[in-house]
C-alpha cells in the first residue's frame, strides 16, 4: 500500500472511530419490526374499545373523557398503549443490546443516556399534554398528538444515532398532521404511523445494517 492510500485508510479509520464515539449505532431493525406489529395489534384493540363505547360514527369529534361513562374506555385505551409501549421498549433494549454485543460494543454509554434524554423529554411532554387535554379536545386530536409528539421525540433523539431515525420522526409528525385533517380515519392512520412505518423502517435497517 503506497503512502496516499495509507493516509486515506487512516482517515477512514479515524472517521469510523469518531462516529462510534458520538453516535449510538446498535439500534436493531428487528426491534422496529416487532414494534410495528405490536402497534397494529394495539390499534385493532383500540378500535374495538372505542366502537364498543361510542356508538355514533362521528366518535372522533367527541373528547374521550367528556362523558363519565367513557372513563373506563380511557383507562382501557391507556392500558392498551402502555402495553404496546413497554413491549416495544423491551424489544428495543433486548435486540439492540444483542447487536451491540455481537459487534463488540457496549450498549449503555454516555451517548445512549443523551439519546434517551432527548427521546423522553418530548415523549413525556406529549404524554402530559394528552393527559391534560383528553377531556377537552376531540378524540382525533388526542390520537394525532401521540403521533406528533412521538415523531418530535424521534427527531430529537435522531442526532445521536442512525440518520434514518430522523426521517422516521419526520414521517411520524407528517402522519399526525394528516390524522388531524382526516379525523374519521384516525385509527387507521395511527396504525400506519406506528405500525406500517416501523415495520418498513425495521426491514430497511435490518437489511442495511444486518441487525
Amino acid at each position: 500500500m503506497n503512502q496516499p492510500d495509507q493516509h486515506l485508510e487512516d482517515i477512514k479509520v479515524i472517521k469510523k472511530l469518531m462516529e462510534e464515539s458520538s453516535r449510538f449505532l446498535s439500534l436493531s431493525g428487528i426491534s422496529g419490526i416487532i414494534a410495528g406489529l405490536l402497534a397494529i395489534a394495539g390499534a385493532v384493540v383500540a378500535k374495538l374499545i372505542i366502537t364498543g363505547t361510542f356508538q355514533p360514527e362521528d366518535w372522533y369529534s367527541t373528547p374521550f373523557a367528556s362523558d363519565p361513562a367513557a372513563h373506563r374506555t380511557v383507562v382501557l385505551l391507556f392500558a392498551d398503549m402502555a402495553v404496546v409501549l413497554v413491549l416495544s421498549l423491551a424489544a428495543a433494549v433486548l435486540f439492540s443490546s444483542r447487536k451491540a454485543r455481537k459487534s463488540g460494543h457496549t450498549a449503555w454509554t454516555h451517548i445512549t443516556r443523551r439519546m434517551l434524554a432527548s427521546l423522553f423529554i418530548p415523549l413525556v411532554t406529549g404524554g402530559l399534554f394528552i393527559l391534560i387535554t383528553i377531556g377537552r379536545v376531540p378524540a382525533n386530536v388526542t390520537i394525532a398528538s401521540t403521533l406528533i409528539f412521538y415523531g418530535l421525540a424521534v427527531i430529537s433523539a435522531g442526532k445521536f444515532t442512525l440518520g434514518e431515525i430522523h426521517w422516521l420522526g419526520v414521517l411520524e409528525v407528517v402522519t399526525g398532521l394528516i390524522c388531524l385533517l382526516l379525523p374519521e380515519w384516525s385509527i387507521l392512520i395511527w396504525a400506519v404511523g406506528f405500525g406500517a412505518m416501523h415495520i418498513v423502517y425495521g426491514l430497511l435497517m435490518h437489511l442495511r445494517y444486518k441487525g
